[in-house]
């Protein structure tokens, strides 16, 4: 027989035997899974990067743009067919005499209006201050039916001042493809239903040419950061319909316009 004293210790020390492996399991099973966590992360992470450079990452955030719901729109709105067209400017630039004209993205919005134009003639709204250069140029390809709204700097005065300056209830909206979603929200909002066509951007995507993809992914990236900040925190500086005049929506503006990205 042991004695009782011995016994007790070797039960305890049987007890910390135990529970010192328990622990070292834990904590194998512990590294174990931050091991794969960092693996699978840092894979994801290289692949995201691999394909900024390929069409890959551009064409799955357009994707997943197209399935984001709009906010509801009145009822009549969404059974009415589109009843115009809705161009948003892109930017100005100047040219090699220092003239002010459109820019490559403008441009591309100005000629995706004149091709639908010449299949379903509709009235066509130019918003935005580059709303007088694209009236100009679509005049010099036989557009007429032209409506400016020149006040608007930026996506959410686009749809508020387009919704004032003629009522409109469902209109075919054209911008290029990241910024689609950005403004069929903010028209939304605005209780005017769209039906997208999308311009191309300067540059397409081609798997060989990973300078012009990246250019894909960084307008991406821009516009998935805008739309959260319209979700999240809507701009400061969109002014309210009523902050214009009627003149001031007609009026055209000679100063250069917003960039780009807007």
């Amino acid at each position: 027989m042991w004695p009782k004293k011995s016994r007790s210790k070797r039960l305890l020390s049987k007890r910390l035997w135990h529970y010192y492996l328990r622990s070292a399991e834990r904590m194998i099973t512990l590294f174990r899974i931050i091991n794969i966590t960092f693996l699978l992360g840092s894979t994801a992470v290289i692949l995201v990067l691999i394909s900024l450079f390929t069409p890959l990452f551009s064409q799955s955030i357009v994707y997943l743009f197209t399935l984001l719901p709009l906010p509801n729109i009145p009822s009549g709105a969404s059974s009415s067919p589109p009843t115009a067209y809705v161009v948003l400017g892109g930017g100005l630039t100047n040219d090699q005499n220092n003239q002010i004209i459109l820019n490559s993205y403008s441009l591309n919005r100005a000629r995706t209006a004149a091709g639908a134009y010449h299949d379903l003639p509709l009235p066509i709204v130019l918003s935005g201050a580059e709303a007088p250069w694209l009236g100009q140029w679509l005049i010099e390809h036989d557009i007429d039916g032209l409506i400016s709204e020149n006040a608007s700097m930026n996506t959410c005065e686009n749809a508020r001042f387009t919704a004032k300056r003629i009522p409109l209830h469902h209109v075919y909206l054209i911008t290029d493809s990241y910024h689609m979603a950005r403004a069929r929200r903010q028209f939304a909002l605005n209780g005017i239903n769209t039906t997208p066509l999308s311009a191309p951007l300067p540059v397409g995507r081609d798997w060989e040419k990973p300078a012009q993809n990246l250019t894909h992914s960084r307008r991406a990236v821009y516009e998935v950061a805008a739309y959260l900040r319209d979700v999240i925190r809507p701009q400061m500086d969109c002014r309210h319909a009523k902050d214009v005049t009627s003149q001031q929506l007609l009026t055209p503006r000679g100063n250069a316009a917003k960039s780009p990205t807007e």
